[in-house]
């Protein structure tokens, strides 16, 4: 290749590095509980969006909180008074605790959104509030309140958060949706055969394996994900039946490990990894959607089987007499000794040749 050939690459590479952000339409959500009580602690989840390669969260706490910690990195977040700042490096949703006054009383949130082009964007609900009310003394009629749900996955592994808040009454059919799609769960739902009040579901999309599972099912997992309904293990078979979660699974996930869709299952554990009842009930472009019965919540996991790949015919041994139309010593210049390319290694080959190019332009 000429010199004015190396020129370009690296005047071109140069350029894609350097280019202006285009402007974006940044959204973010914020999800609150909706009461909690004096001096409780609490999780505040904030979803996000096209804010580019870096953004930023500010947010105003309300008179009389005070911030606990965050699932972001303790360097990616500054606390001034009640203004707390989020650094965002293409997460696509966090959670940070706060603790709640003594006073009673209803409090409002506010915050923005900033993107790499610093254009900025309100935290939506506008009206977002949390009201701090007494705890209740008794609790009769079997209805004490369910409460929120609470979560015992360490939060530094959890990739993406949802939440749902519904009022559970006996004889009633319940859906908690997460129409956000900040996880692979669409909805989770079942009747209730107890009145449990104001009821919180918290679904967490993981990193890696669960920190509350000793190990996984055999196969390729799709996402690990937590489900937590209400507080104090109240989804249990005395209060709810027929539970049912909807989630959904990427079609090109699918078509790259070449496996059927009729393979996937969500697997559920309790003491050990039971598989559930899956059945595929939609799907659109990009997903295929699924229902999947269970007998409780906590951790679950969304897997299908291995492939199973067939060994290479080794067809340089196959060679005969009779086959006239490739001579063997063609053959052999093609592949010899059976050696065959490894790949990736073309381009890890290329890279190096134009970074020492690079410095050798750069001391000329």
């Amino acid at each position: 290749m000429r010199r004015p050939e190396f020129k370009f690459i690296i005047i071109l590479l140069l350029a894609l590095t350097l280019y202006t952000a285009p402007a974006s339409a940044g959204s973010a959500n914020r999800a609150v509980p909706a009461t909690v009580i004096p001096s409780q602690e609490f999780q505040v989840t904030v979803n996000v969006a096209d804010y580019g390669v870096a953004g930023q969260v500010l947010e105003k706490l309300p008179a009389g909180f005070t911030f606990v910690k965050s699932s972001l990195p303790e360097r990616a977040v500054t606390v001034n008074g009640d203004k707390v700042s989020f650094l965002l490096m293409g997460e696509k949703s966090f959670t940070y605790t706060l603790k709640a006054p003594a006073s009673t009383g209803t409090y409002k949130f506010t915050g923005i959104l900033r993107d790499v082009n610093k254009a900025e964007f309100a935290i939506t609900p506008a009206d977002c509030s949390i009201t701090v009310i007494q705890p209740s003394k008794g609790g009769g009629g079997g209805g004490g309140g369910g409460g929120a749900g609470a979560s015992q996955e360490p939060q530094s592994n959890v990739e993406a958060k949802e939440l749902s808040q519904k009022t559970v009454t006996a004889g009633k059919h319940v859906k908690f949706e997460f129409p956000k799609g900040a996880t692979c769960v669409r909805y989770v739902e079942f009747d209730a055969k107890k009145t449990l009040g104001k009821v919180t579901t918290i679904v967490e999309m993981l990193k890696g394996q669960s920190k509350l599972v000793p190990s996984l099912p055999e196969g390729s997992v799709y996402k690990n994900i937590n489900i937590w309904v209400g507080s104090g293990g109240i989804a249990n078979s005395n209060n709810i039946e027929n539970a049912v979660v909807g989630f959904r699974v990427e079609k090109a996930w699918l078509e790259e490990r070449g496996v059927d869709e009729s393979s996937v299952a969500l697997w559920h554990y309790n003491k050990a990894w039971n598989k559930l009842e899956t059945k595929k009930v939609g799907e659109d472009n990009t997903y295929v959607f699924f229902d999947a019965k269970t007998s409780g919540f906590g951790c679950f996991t969304i897997v299908v089987p291995e492939k199973i790949i067939e060994p290479i015919e080794n067809t340089d041994s196959l060679t005969t007499e009779n086959d006239t139309n490739t001579p063997a010593n063609e053959t052999r210049k093609q592949n010899p000794r059976g050696w065959r390319p490894i790949p990736g290694f073309e381009s890890v080959i290329a890279i190096g040749v134009l970074g020492a190019v690079y410095l050798v332009l750069r001391r000329k």
